[in-house]
């Protein structure tokens, strides 16, 4: 029973911290990911600027002004939100031409993204029921029969398995667990590495730095996010 106690309050650490993690994504992408800001910080214009004259299948990208590729990147995060719809009509004009910022194997990239997005809010749903059950039903059974977990031990065991995984993802390379995160979750005959000469998306989101600096964005939020949430259940005994 000792064993059990102890497993559930691991697996509610697991939950908790999944859930802060899909809340805080929630949060940035409410905010378009910060694109705005690290569009300046990251100078993502000069990345623009560089590599938008060389793009083989769209011209004109680089005269575009800041605003514009700020709102092509935030159109991009309404459509994969909203299972992809808009992405083939997504534009740019440059001197009165209006350009369409996707190609085929673009569009198709991200509604790949999109259909994930839609899976993931699947798994974290199943992850918060998970969470409140174990909660409510296994809280309510422990206290009835006055059992207690080994919680420095449990807190400790997560601490080390959370620690560990840090460090696999840096010993790999964070880009390289990027990529193959890639491999692993979409489909085998659909592009999803461009070079910047064939893409405007990926030259825009300077990828993948525009991704580590979203993950950081993601992440500090989620731990104080999680942070709190061990505070209050420690106050209310959960």
């Amino acid at each position: 029973m000792k064993v059990f106690v102890n497993v559930r309050m691991f697996v509610l650490l697991i939950c908790g911290f999944l859930m802060a993690l899909y809340f805080s994504w929630m949060a940035n992408a409410g905010i378009n990911y910060g694109y705005s800001w690290l569009y300046h910080l990251m100078a993502i214009d000069q990345h623009i600027e560089h590599f938008a004259p060389q793009n083989r299948f769209r011209h004109g990208f680089e005269a575009v002004e800041a605003e514009g590729h700020i709102a092509a990147f935030n159109s991009i995060v309404e459509s994969v939100h909203h299972k992809g719809k808009g992405l083939a009509d997504i534009q740019y004009e440059v001197a009165g031409e209006k350009i369409p910022l996707l190609h085929e194997a673009e569009v198709v990239h991200l509604q790949d993204v999109a259909n994930l997005i839609d899976n993931i809010h699947y798994l974290a749903f199943f992850v918060s029921l998970l969470f409140f059950f174990m909660v409510f039903v296994g809280n309510r059974f422990l206290q009835e029969n006055n059992i207690k977990a080994d919680a420095k031990s449990v807190a400790m065991i997560f601490a080390v398995f959370l620690g560990l995984l840090t460090l696999l993802v840096f010993a790999i390379g964070p880009k390289e667990v990027f990529y193959q995160m890639h491999v692993w979750v979409f489909p085998d005959d659909h592009q999803w590495f461009f070079y910047y000469q064939d893409s405007l998306m990926s030259t825009m989101m300077k990828a993948p730095d525009l991704f580590a600096g979203i993950a950081i964005q993601i992440l500090i939020p989620a731990l104080l996010l999680f942070a709190a949430g061990v505070l209050l259940a420690r106050k209310f005994r959960l």
